[in-house]
């Protein structure tokens, strides 16, 4: 199986590991893959709530599945979204798929927590979260950044994509097998 990652090369090798990562823990034979083909330029702002981050995420996994070999496409985007209930603006990230037959799902990492100020500066300016991390602290990564360097991307969205990957029904003895009945 051929799991094709379409994303930017920005923290390519924490996304491609984490996606990795879950498929070992599945146990399923299959290669990430990542190319020219499968490169997007980055997004020149940051998203905005559930619906652009799961919209964008979406997106990027059907043009991955459009990849010559492709199986599963991969796509992942992250963006800043207000929860009301919790009155706080979290950093999230999306893992999205879609495989050949045309099933579809993703999963959601949990969010960081992000002050409001911050929130407002990236809102202002334009700007996309690591942008203002770096200036601040020299630090690009926003889960490095807010996790006090507790967590690395990666460690973040293995879950997510063990979820997404789940979801598939992908497992021992079920790679590369058609989608089963719901």
């Amino acid at each position: 199986m051929t799991i094709g990652l379409y994303t930017s090369t920005r923290y390519l090798e924490q996304k491609k590991q984490a996606i990795e990562e879950a498929i070992r823990r599945l146990g399923v034979e299959a290669t990430v893959i990542h190319d020219e083909l499968l490169t997007r330029p980055s997004s020149p702002e940051q998203a905005f709530g559930f619906e652009e981050l799961f919209k964008r995420a979406k997106f990027y996994a059907r043009e991955a599945v459009k990849h010559d070999g492709v199986d599963i496409g991969v796509g992942i985007e992250n963006s800043l979204s207000f929860i009301y209930s919790a009155n706080q603006w979290y950093y999230t990230i999306c893992v999205s798929l879609h495989t050949k037959y045309g099933e579809e799902t993703a999963s959601f990492t949990p969010g960081i927590s992000v002050p409001e100020q911050m929130v407002k500066e990236v809102q202002q300016n334009h700007l996309k979260l690591d942008a203002l991390t770096k200036r601040f602290t020299g630090e690009d990564d926003p889960v490095i950044y807010f996790s006090s360097r507790a967590l690395t991307r990666k460690d973040l969205m293995i879950p997510a994509a063990l979820l997404a990957f789940s979801n598939l029904g992908l497992g021992k003895g079920k790679a590369g097998s058609p989608p089963a009945y719901r």
